[in-house]
């Protein structure tokens, strides 16, 4: 196989003026996984699974560890804008794919490294007074919240946890649609304005033409 396809590839591509990565080129089995761009693709039987990489995990909470030790003694408001920043990104981008196990494992190293931050912070004072004030105030559990007094204005700051963005899956496009072909105009329309589309409830095809032409 590798002697077959990845000729074949390197002169499509040399045609164009490209070149194959050597560095970042492997063939391998798809049973045996691989990973790109920060995901992990393993076929299971029939079923093929994309998870969020171990290596892409592992740097995330490197990442998270390093900004929450930084703010040690710094404003509460500063590292919660920080870590919701880099915490919705990367949830953002893997939110696609089976990430569940990854995201808790994300969200618990988080409330871990949030209370060993605090622990350190607030040396004299008891478990549950650093639980009153920063677990409480969001009235959900296992969320850092704090009230911060701006302009005679109380507002609400929480660490966001991202197991709570929850996954979407993408659909499936057809495999005979072809976006060029006037018969699957409607058919992309749908995909495209996918809110519209269930608020247009009845709209056929048919209809759609009429509307077009």
């Amino acid at each position: 196989m590798e002697t077959k396809i990845k000729p074949a590839i390197e002169a499509f591509l040399a045609d164009r003026g490209l070149e194959l990565s050597k560095g970042k080129t492997v063939i391998t089995h798809i049973k045996d996984a691989f990973t790109f761009l920060g995901q992990t693709f393993r076929k299971h039987g029939r079923t093929l699974h994309v998870t969020p990489s171990k290596e892409g995990v592992l740097a995330l909470v490197r990442k998270v560890g390093t900004m929450i030790r930084q703010h040690r003694s710094a404003p509460m408001e500063g590292l919660i804008t920080k870590l919701n920043s880099t915490l919705r990104g990367w949830a953002y981008y893997h939110r696609h794919v089976v990430s569940s196990e990854a995201f808790s494992r994300v969200d618990t190293y988080v409330y871990e490294q949030l209370w060993r931050m605090l622990r350190r912070r607030h040396q004299n004072k008891s478990k549950e007074w650093l639980i009153r004030k920063y677990w409480t105030a969001s009235g959900r559990k296992h969320v850092f919240s704090v009230i911060l007094n701006y302009k005679g204005k109380k507002h609400l700051l929480k660490v966001v946890r991202i197991g709570s963005i929850g996954i979407r899956r993408h659909i499936k496009i057809k495999a005979d649609a072809n976006p060029y072909m006037p018969q699957y105009a409607y058919y992309f329309w749908r995909r495209r304005h996918d809110k519209e589309a269930r608020l247009l409830g009845a709209l056929s095809a048919r209809a759609y033409r009429a509307m077009r032409a």
